[in-house]
C-alpha cells in the first residue's frame, strides 16, 4: 500500500495542538491586565494622598480665594488641572518606560541573571524571553491610569473646596 503524497501530513492549528500552552498564555494575559490595573489603582491612591496633603497645606490660600469670590468649581478646576497634567505625564512616561523595558528585556534578564536573580531561566522554557507589543493594551492601560489619577485628584479638591473660608483662615 502506497499512500499518496501528503497523506501522512496532518494540519492543525497550534491552538489545538498546543491547547495547554494557548490556555496558559490566555490566563497570563488576563492576569497581566489584572496586575496592571492594580498597579494603576495603587498609583492613583498615592497621587490622591499627595493631592490631599497638598490641598490641606494650601487650606489658607484656598480660603483666601474663596473669600475673594472663587466658587468651589473654580477651586476644583485648579486641582483638576494639576491632576490632568500629572495623569497625562504619568501615562506617557509609563508607556515609554514599558516600551524601553520590553525592548531591553533580554539585557535586563542577563543583568539579573549575572547577579543570580534570573526570573525567567532559559532552562525552564527553552526559548528566548518573548515580548508582544500590543498597542491596544498600552493605550488601554495609559487611558485607565490617566482617568484614575484625574479622579483621584478631584476627590481632595472637592473636599477642600467645600470648607468654610472663615474657619480655614482662623486655623493655624
Amino acid at each position: 500500500d502506497e499512500l499518496p503524497l501528503g497523506a501522512m501530513w496532518h494540519i492543525a492549528p497550534w491552538t489545538t495542538t498546543f491547547a495547554k500552552w494557548h490556555e496558559l498564555i490566555a490566563n497570563e494575559r488576563i492576569m497581566m491586565n489584572f496586575v496592571l490595573s492594580a498597579i494603576n489603582l495603587i498609583a492613583s491612591f498615592c497621587i490622591m494622598a499627595v493631592m490631599f496633603t497638598m490641598s490641606m497645606q494650601r487650606k489658607r490660600e484656598i480660603a483666601v480665594l474663596q473669600a475673594l469670590g472663587a466658587t468651589p468649581g473654580k477651586i476644583m478646576g485648579i486641582f483638576a488641572w494639576q491632576g490632568v497634567i500629572i495623569g497625562f505625564v504619568g501615562a506617557v512616561l509609563g508607556v515609554v518606560l514599558a516600551l524601553l523595558v520590553l525592548y531591553f528585556r533580554l539585557e535586563i534578564q542577563a543583568a539579573l541573571a549575572s547577579i543570580g536573580m534570573d526570573p525567567f531561566p532559559m532552562q525552564a522554557h527553552g526559548i528566548e524571553l518573548p515580548a508582544e507589543y500590543d498597542a491596544a493594551m498600552f493605550a488601554r492601560q495609559a487611558i485607565q491610569a490617566f482617568i484614575m489619577v484625574t479622579i483621584a485628584s478631584i476627590i481632595p479638591a472637592f473636599i477642600v473646596s467645600r470648607q468654610d473660608p472663615a474657619k480655614a483662615l482662623r486655623a493655624n
